[in-house]
């Protein structure tokens, strides 16, 4: 059954087994978003619908061919949290951070194109402010964005423009 629930989200189940058992949920008439959306590029993913470039693993993870994202995803307050965009990479807004949410499925985020996805460790910061002293984040559980102390820890996934 979780098989055909994986299928059904157009993610590739051979893909993803070192994470079938935080595998999403997914209601297939809402429109999860499908892995042929992505171009996978070991380390990174172009969103071709998008034209941005993501890290596919978590500040904090490691990439590793043939077995995704490994490591702890890292967790920093906001202003540490802008300070991990380097070379490029930098901290998304949070317009940016919901195109990569599907209402459809739980968590939220394509897992064959984002793996390693701590379920505990959700929330992620946006550059969005808000007002003074809190900042966008979006949850990757159920798709849920919410305006957060900037001094509270969640984790990051940074972003640049494609090439």
């Amino acid at each position: 059954m979780l098989k055909q629930v994986v299928a059904a989200c157009g993610f590739n189940a051979a893909l993803i087994a070192p994470v079938l058992a935080a595998a999403p949920t997914c209601d297939p008439q809402r429109n999860p978003i499908p892995s042929t959306r992505y171009e996978m590029r070991g380390a990174e993913v172009l969103d071709k619908e998008t034209g941005l470039t993501w890290q596919r693993c978590s500040v904090g993870q490691t990439w590793n061919e043939g077995e995704g994202c490994t490591g702890t995803v890292e967790e920093f307050n906001w202003q540490n949290a802008k300070k991990q965009a380097r070379r490029g990479w930098r901290l998304p807004t949070r317009d940016e951070l919901e195109t990569l949410i599907s209402r459809a499925c739980s968590p939220s985020i394509n897992p064959e194109a984002f793996p390693g996805v701590d379920p505990v460790k959700l929330w992620y910061w946006s550059s969005t402010q808000d007002t003074s002293g809190l900042a966008w984040l979006v949850q990757f559980g159920g798709g849920a964005t919410f305006n957060g102390y900037q001094t509270a820890p969640n984790a990051v996934r940074l972003v640049k423009e494609a090439k």
